[in-house]
């Protein structure tokens, strides 16, 4: 059913954006269907479309909940440094805090990349708290 959404969203000229395939791929990785997520967001990026906080909160929350949260900080780590070097430090800083509150430990990259984003962005006070 969300797969002939999508597609006839597309037949009516009627583009996807961040929502859109947010909501999709968590449907998708509820039902077990990583493949199908992982190609939506194969597309997503296709699209130059960037994600936003929701969409990793709730990429963040599926891996928690499906007991992945020993996954490496690797795919966190990406995702901070994203953020930072697409200036949005604070929304680097979410997905940091995110990680602290489902109980992951960031690693040494996490405090190099959330400490060097808010340097450069002149937030010393609060680099020194991370």
């Amino acid at each position: 059913m969300l797969a002939r959404c999508f597609e006839e969203m597309g037949r009516k000229g009627i583009g996807p954006d961040v929502v859109t395939f947010t909501t999709l791929i968590k449907a998708f990785l509820n039902k077990g269907c990583s493949y199908i997520a992982k190609t939506l967001l194969d597309r997503m990026s296709e699209m130059s479309l960037l994600p936003d906080r929701v969409f990793y909160t709730t990429i963040i929350d599926h891996l928690c909940k499906r007991g992945k949260a020993e996954m490496p900080c690797g795919v966190f780590n990406d995702m901070i440094n994203g953020f930072c070097k697409s200036n949005r430090v604070n929304e680097a800083v979410h997905i940091y805090e995110e990680m602290q509150g489902k109980g992951l430990s960031p690693d040494e990259t996490t405090f190099k990349l959330i400490t060097g984003g808010l340097l450069r962005e002149r937030k010393l006070s609060q680099a020194c708290q991370a």
